[in-house]
């Protein structure tokens, strides 16, 4: 958009360029000195070029054709010279008196133009500063009606806003609800738990056999139960990873919006290139159709171009106030965005610290839990322990209580058979002890039976009590096995439970991968969203600068307008009385230069030099033509005839007579040579004549000697030996060839480069003049010497541009 401007503004400037008035007085007075009908003169020093052109050599442009001319036509040649002369003189005392006059009219003119190009200057200022005020105007009621339009657009953008705050609220709420829902099936799942350990802690309390199955189970059981904490917290930082790809969805969304609208940005600026390149090549074309247009006309045409682009500079700077309008409704748009998002980011926030301390919390319980079971654990064990000491002990007991039981039935068995034997014996030996000894020892022993009695008695109710421990152990296995079957039981809804917990881990695990890089993206957008909110504030602030500026220049300018007007209405009066003034005086100025004498003779003068110039025309075309001929002979004779510059011999010095000399030369150039000899006689006898007649360019102090004084058939000579010899031994002959024909520097310098470049084996750059071409115009040039002596005078001082068709 800035380039596009950028361009139409160059544009403008350019045609104000063009169409200001210095630079149409500049075209006016090169249209002036360029008239149509004349030459400009150059000197014949100065005039030199490479091409290969006879008119870039001296003393070629206003000489005689070449062509054998017989006797009779001499003098119309030498009549001709003549008008042409007086036709020059006259044309310089007709210009002379038409500068003076015309030099007169230019001061005047300039003086009355800078007087009316000051108050056009002023008129054209005092309109453009009302045209501006104008402007200014304009621009502040369509900034009004755009602040107008934007209010409402930001109003339609805030019921949006509204909704959109609506909708995720409602969204928010349904995400709570289901984060409460998972909550709550976390604290069934963890109050099932307890649940179960309890019953494990009240089984384990019963067991006391088939311990090595249960602890298996056990362990197991322990094993679940530790997976179920990280299970939970990989659900609570799923739950979140679910909100974070909600958000980085709708910021994906957003992207949509915003890549939408560049994409449709740029297809408009392209359109606006396309238009502008459109409005560029229909001026284009409008100033190629107009190249052949007077400059009347042409002016008239850049006038009318310079209020278009004018007019299309305007509606540009237009454009430009609406886009700003646009892009400050975009900037608080976005700023009402970021706004949005921000709040939405706090909550967002917030909830993540809610659950990081609900998660904190349901930790601190788990390990809580954890330590509890392992200190039932450790309890456990060590009863388990008493308990398989105990029952071992009491095992050996009992075993050792029947081993006693055993031997003191066998000791009563061997008592009962004894005790006849021992009556008979001991009355016997109760005769012979007294009585008393005998008493004493039936009671010890009768004290002795009644505790192994007792201590039978005792044996016999431990057996009763261990038979019913018995029957009681048998009835708790039992038991045990019932819940070992409900445990196994439970155990298979746990594993249901847990796959299906995995799915749903798994599932958030994927949404919370989708959240990072919702996040990603959300959080890239910000960035930008910031970046460009300074960037805008920053303009708005300048803009707010340039409108206070604006509207004290507007201030100001009302200001002015009175003032100008009042000067405008000045300026308009002494402007036309100027213009009167001017016109009288050109009017009276007109009359007067064609109502003298001296121009009307002039007139009459000139029409009849020109009819004889005309005449003369006439017969230079068909000398011209005859020219031509000649040229295409000598050309031809050169391209049949070989290249013998190599195999010739050096020619021998140059002897008093031509004719010593041709056998030693190619055929073309001999054939050039004899022509050459039979003009020289025809030549020699003009020049006598002419010296005769007195008809010579100005005496014999004009610089004519020279010619006079050089031996032509040694000039012949020395350029044959020039062309025929080796490049070598040429380059010691340019000199001599350059002094002897008057050469300039350049053309010196030139016949050195050639002889260089055919020296150096092909390499470098070929000049511009060939080999064949020069030895035609050496040629000329020499019989031009000797049929116009006194031409090279009249053309040394100025030569009128003529390039010849080669």
């Amino acid at each position: 958009m800035f380039s596009n401007l950028k361009s139409k503004i160059g544009d403008v400037a350019d045609l104000k360029r063009l169409s200001s008035p210095t630079a149409l007085t500049g075209s006016r007075q090169r249209s002036r000195q360029q008239t149509p009908g004349t030459l400009t003169p150059t000197t014949s020093s100065g005039s030199h070029s490479r091409q290969p052109s006879v008119g870039s050599l001296p003393g070629l442009a206003s000489t005689p054709p070449l062509s054998p001319t017989p006797e009779h036509e001499r003098p119309g040649l030498e009549k001709e010279q003549e008008l042409e002369h007086e036709i020059s003189k006259l044309r310089l005392a007709l210009e002379a008196q038409q500068d003076a006059a015309l030099d007169r009219l230019n001061t005047k003119e300039k003086e009355w133009r800078g007087r009316l190009e000051e108050e056009r200057e002023r008129a054209a200022a005092l309109v453009k500063e009302l045209i501006e005020v104008v402007e200014r105007e304009k621009k502040l009621q369509g900034q009004l009606g755009a602040v107008e339009g934007n209010k409402q657009s930001v109003a339609a953008q805030l019921k949006q806003s509204q909704a959109r705050v609506k909708g995720l609220e409602s969204r928010v709420c349904e995400i709570q609800d289901n984060y409460d829902q998972l909550e709550g099936l976390n604290a069934q799942e963890g109050a099932k738990v307890k649940h179960m350990l309890l019953n494990a802690n009240s089984d384990l309390d019963q067991l006391r056999e088939d311990l090595a199955q249960r602890t298996d189970a056990l362990a197991a059981s322990e094993a679940r139960l530790g997976r179920l904490p990280g299970l939970e917290e990989r659900l609570g930082v799923l739950n979140e990873e679910k909100t974070e790809l909600e958000t980085q969805v709708a910021g994906l969304g957003q992207k949509l919006r915003a890549a939408e609208a560049r994409c449709r940005a740029v297809e408009e600026a392209k359109e606006e290139e396309v238009r502008h390149l459109e409005g560029r090549v229909g001026t284009l074309e409008q100033r190629h159709s107009q190249a052949g247009l007077q400059e009347t006309d042409r002016i008239q045409a850049l006038i009318k171009e310079r209020e278009g682009v004018e007019h299309s500079l305007e509606e540009a700077r237009q454009q430009l106030n609406n886009i700003k309008t646009s892009w400050s409704t975009k900037i608080t748009s976005l700023e009402d965005q970021i706004h949005h998002l921000n709040a939405k980011i706090a909550e967002d926030q917030m909830d993540l610290q809610t659950a990081e301390e609900r998660t904190a919390t349901l930790t601190s319980t788990l390990h809580t839990l954890k330590e509890e079971v392992r200190v039932v654990q450790e309890g456990k064990a060590e009863a388990e322990h008493r308990l398989a000491e105990e029952v071992e002990r009491l095992v050996e007991d009992v075993e050792t209580l029947k081993w006693q039981l055993g031997q003191k039935e066998a000791r009563e068995e061997d008592l009962t058979r004894r005790l006849p034997h021992h009556s008979f014996c001991l009355s016997g030996s109760l005769s012979a002890f007294p009585q008393s000894a005998e008493e004493e020892k039936c009671r010890s022993c009768a004290g002795v039976l009644q505790a192994k009695i007792e201590t039978i008695a005792n044996l016999e109710i431990t057996l009763t009590d261990l038979q019913g421990k018995e029957a009681e152990v048998e009835a708790s296995l039992t038991s045990t096995r019932e819940n070992l079957q409900k445990t196994q039981a439970e155990k298979k809804c746990l594993q249901d439970s847990l796959a299906r917990e995995r799915g749903v881990t798994e599932a958030a695990e994927k949404g919370r991968g989708e959240v990072e890089a919702r996040l990603g993206v959300v959080t890239g957008e910000k960035e930008r969203l910031s970046k460009n909110l300074d960037e805008y504030a920053e303009r708005v602030e300048a803009l707010e600068e340039s409108m206070a500026e604006k509207e004290r220049e507007r201030v100001e300018g009302a200001k002015r307008v009175s003032e100008v007007e009042a000067r405008v209405e000045e300026v308009t009066k002494e402007c036309r009385g100027l213009r009167e003034q001017a016109e009288a005086s050109e009017a009276n100025m007109v009359h007067k230069i064609e109502d003298s004498e001296t121009v009307m003779t002039l007139r009459e003068h000139v029409k009849g030099l020109e009819e004889e110039l005309a005449e003369s025309k006439q017969n230079l075309k068909i000398q011209r033509q005859r020219l031509a001929d000649m040229k295409k002979t000598l050309q031809r004779e050169l391209r049949l005839t070989p290249d013998t510059s190599d195999a010739a011999p050096p020619p021998p010095p140059p002897p008093p007579q031509a004719t010593a000399a041709t056998p030693l030369l190619a055929p073309s150039s001999a054939a050039i040579i004899d022509t050459f000899s039979s003009y020289q006689s025809e030549t020699q006898q003009q020049w006598e004549t002419r010296m005769a007649m007195g008809n010579g360019p100005g005496g014999g102090t004009n610089g004519n000697d020279n010619y006079c004084s050089i031996n032509l058939t040694y000039l012949k000579h020395v350029i044959i030996k020039y062309l025929t010899s080796r490049e070598y031994e040429a380059v010691h002959l340019t000199r001599a060839v350059a002094t002897l024909l008057h050469m300039t520097q350049d053309e010196e310098m030139l016949l050195k480069e050639t002889l260089e470049w055919k020296m150096s084996w092909g390499f470098g750059s070929k000049p511009n003049l060939g080999w064949s071409w020069l030895l035609l115009l050496l040629l000329l040039l020499l019989l031009l010497l000797c049929t116009s002596p006194g031409s090279r005078h009249t053309t040394t001082t100025t030569s009128y541009k003529y390039v010849p068709q080669v």
